[in-house]
């Protein structure tokens, strides 16, 4: 008798266990559908739209290019930062965090009343700066056919060619009429461009940082210390951002022992940069504006947070997320945002921008001019020079 109830025992026990795991069971696969329903009704969306296009669509449509624009748009709805890169677009942009870009090496603007093309900047190093171009040059011809004949979009293909071909253009630089063949090629962009001003000061624009930037940033203070300078300004007005590791090796240069960013992840955890004991002597003004961006804001922040330069110029863009690059094993890859980086004081500034000590606004005019402005009309610049008197 006693055998057999241990025997009903042990059965019962079996039997509430295998219970026990069928409910566990049913609720996690109850979840994960419950997870996975809205998902799968987006494929089905998806789905049934392209069947639509397939067989109503009277043009024709390449399905690569389709599914960069879904992918692109998809990224885009969710991260304001975020960027689906295709296989070119990935290429360029490794090959832009090396300093390294391919084309005329002009930033330039549609002239709606002529037609024509305006140089808005010249990148340091490109093949518009070895044939003499300026900033406010205006292009009318390349390869003797007249821009003002043409749309926009034709126009700027004009200026778009395969590496090594050579673009005779044709341009205005006020009264003068002048012609320059640009040859089409990959430059490495000089991020650091350096001159002595008056009164000991330096003056050091940084326009991005890449992989080259932290290297050229401390050959520029050597060679403006060996003339006599004592102190600087540095220019990060329009600066975009690039590679953390290059913020914070310069910063690493300049300030003293300290936190530089705490930068964290979606996790938790933490990674914490810092600075050695060794630092720039001297007194220090940074110019920052709206167009001052993610990396050029970290840069004026700890600075800020250290009391180590008086911020002059108008409220930054507000980008205190960190991007990843993320392969996906095709040669294409996500920009994602990834992380928070936070300054010195701990205080992110995403959305919100980074102030200056010192408001000083340039007209909206000057603004378009930027790369064209004397030292007369940079009333930012005056100000920094001033303010390190």
């Amino acid at each position: 008798m006693k055998k057999k109830i241990e025997l009903g025992t042990a059965l019962f026990f079996i039997f509430a266990a295998i219970m026990v795991s069928c409910i566990v069971t049913y609720m996690y696969m109850a979840h994960m559908v419950e997870r996975t329903t809205g998902k799968s009704e987006i494929f089905e969306k998806l789905s049934q739209v392209y069947q639509v296009i397939n067989n109503r669509y009277i043009g024709d449509f390449d399905d690569d290019e389709a599914m960069d624009s879904l992918l692109s748009g998809y990224v885009d709805g969710i991260d304001r930062y975020g960027v689906y890169l295709n296989k070119a677009n990935y290429l360029d942009f490794k090959n832009d965090l090396e300093g390294k870009q391919s084309g005329i090496g002009a930033t330039l603007k549609y002239m709606a009343s002529s037609g024509y093309m305006k140089v808005t900047k010249v990148k340091d190093g490109s093949p518009c700066a070895l044939a003499g171009m300026q900033a406010g040059d205006v292009i009318c011809k390349v390869n003797d056919a007249d821009l003002s004949t043409m749309s926009y979009t034709e126009a700027a293909k004009r200026l778009k060619a395969n590496i090594g071909a050579e673009l005779k253009i044709g341009y205005q630089r006020g009264e003068e009429s002048l012609t320059a063949t640009v040859v089409v090629q990959q430059y490495k962009e000089n991020t650091v461009v350096s001159r002595l001003m008056i009164d000991k000061i330096g003056y050091i624009a940084i326009s991005s940082f890449d992989t080259n930037t932290a290297a050229d940033f401390k050959a520029a203070v050597k060679e403006l210390k060996d003339k006599g300078v004592t102190n600087l300004i540095f220019d990060v007005r329009n600066n975009t951002g690039g590679s953390l590791t290059a913020v914070t090796e310069i910063l690493d240069y300049i300030l003293p022992e300290g936190t530089l960013c705490t930068v964290k992840e979606k996790n938790g955890e933490e990674t914490v940069y810092s600075s050695k004991e060794d630092c720039l002597k001297g007194k220090f003004a940074v110019l920052i504006n709206g167009s001052t961006y993610s990396g050029g804001e970290l840069f004026a922040a700890a600075l800020r947070d250290f009391e180590y330069g008086t911020l002059i110029g108008t409220v930054t863009y507000g980008k205190g997320m960190a991007q990843e690059v993320i392969p996906l094993g095709d040669d294409t890859a996500l920009y994602l945002s990834t992380s928070l980086y936070n300054p010195p004081n701990g205080v992110n500034y995403d959305g919100k921008g980074v102030a200056p000590h010192k408001e000083v606004a340039l007209t909206i005019d000057q603004e378009n001019r930027f790369y064209e402005l004397t030292y007369e009309e940079d009333l930012q610049l005056q100000a920094a020079v001033e303010a390190l008197k």
